[in-house]
């Protein structure tokens, strides 16, 4: 990678520095801008970085040195702030979800192939070497067949409130599933067939996101079934009292043959099995950092077009499933894609 890749991270809150860190961290990149609405948060950054701080990001995507856009806003804007990045040229990583609507998602992936860029998705977990192992073993049916994958996040009301929001953030069936729907389209290498899934607004009568427009379903159980026969099944709340935090625990699949952990974090990632010996032996671990691995990695698609493994389509596929799940919540039934 001989080329230095010029860098505009958009959006310079908690995921914003993220990816700016990570851009830093390669040889090939240089940040030169990032932008943020709120001009201090924005400075703040700029000084970090040694870079130009805009709060208009047409004028900061608009210059000759810039290649690559990540994109770290809410979800509301990544259609226009990707897009508008493509129809000037430039390479786009977009955090996920992609966006609110498929509508949305095809006018972004339309975008970059017209303009012959590239348009990648976040989701980290799908840079762990631990994900590609359990793909594997998977593969190999090691823990036999069909396999069910079961995971849980409930926490109290974001920090952020707009999270809240149907109409900016779209809320965690949205927000959040999508990373757990793009890791069983990775692992069960199959198309899903149908949402069935159940929830509600908690947070609801909360004062504290009173303010918001339209607030989203932040309570949900979500089940996604695989042509392969495998199962994903997702339990979700950003609904709890304040402080109310649990520990989360890792995810775990289980099949005929076994069952397994799979611990997700930035720095460490950790695949283990529970087999009839009864005793738990670990499979493999990684130490690297997932979102530096996805940002050295999308570098490599732009310079050297070596496949980046979350592509647009793969976001709008995620998005499909959660706004399923969404859709079956509200008439009571399963959704049949």
């Amino acid at each position: 990678m001989s080329k230095m890749l010029g860098v505009c991270v958009v959006g310079c809150g908690h995921m914003g520095q993220i990816h700016a860190q990570g851009w830093q961290a390669i040889p090939a990149a240089k940040v030169i801008a990032v932008v943020d609405a709120l001009p201090e948060r924005a400075q703040k950054l700029a000084r970090l970085l040694d870079c130009a701080p805009y709060t208009d990001y047409t004028a900061a995507i608009s210059r000759p040195d810039v290649d690559v856009v990540s994109v770290c806003i809410p979800t509301c804007y990544h259609a226009e702030v990707t897009i508008a990045a493509a129809e000037l040229g430039k390479h786009v990583l977009c955090e996920k979800p992609i966006a609110l609507t498929l509508i949305d998602a095809d006018r972004m992936i339309a975008a970059a192939q017209a303009n012959q860029v590239k348009l990648g998705l976040g989701f980290m977990r799908r840079h762990t070497p631990v994900l590609a192992d359990l793909k594997a073993r998977l593969a190999n049916g090691e823990f036999g067949h069909p396999v069910m994958y079961h995971a849980a996040d409930v926490r109290e009301l974001r920090p952020k409130r707009e999270m809240h929001d149907a109409r900016a953030n779209g809320g965690p069936v949205i927000d959040m599933a999508v990373h757990l729907i793009d890791v069983w389209n990775t692992i069960f290498d199959s198309a899903p067939v149908s949402v069935s899934a159940q929830g509600f607004a908690l947070g609801k009568d909360r004062p504290e996101i009173a303010h918001l427009g339209e607030i989203a379903v932040d309570t949900a159980s979500i089940q996604v079934r695989y042509a392969s026969g495998d199962v994903g099944v997702f339990v979700v709340s950003w609904g709890l009292p304040p402080k109310v935090n649990p520990e989360n625990q890792p995810d775990q699949f289980f099949g005929p043959e076994g069952l397994g952990e799979i611990y997700y974090a930035a720095g460490k990632q950790e695949l283990r099995s529970l087999r009839e010996n009864g005793f738990w032996q670990t499979l493999a671990i990684s130490h690297e950092n997932m979102y530096n691995r996805q940002i050295a990695a999308f570098a490599r698609w732009v310079l050297t077009d070596e496949p980046f493994p979350a592509t647009g389509e793969d976001g709008k596929l995620a998005l499909k499933v959660a706004l399923a799940a969404l859709e079956s919540i509200r008439i009571g039934e399963t959704v049949h894609l």
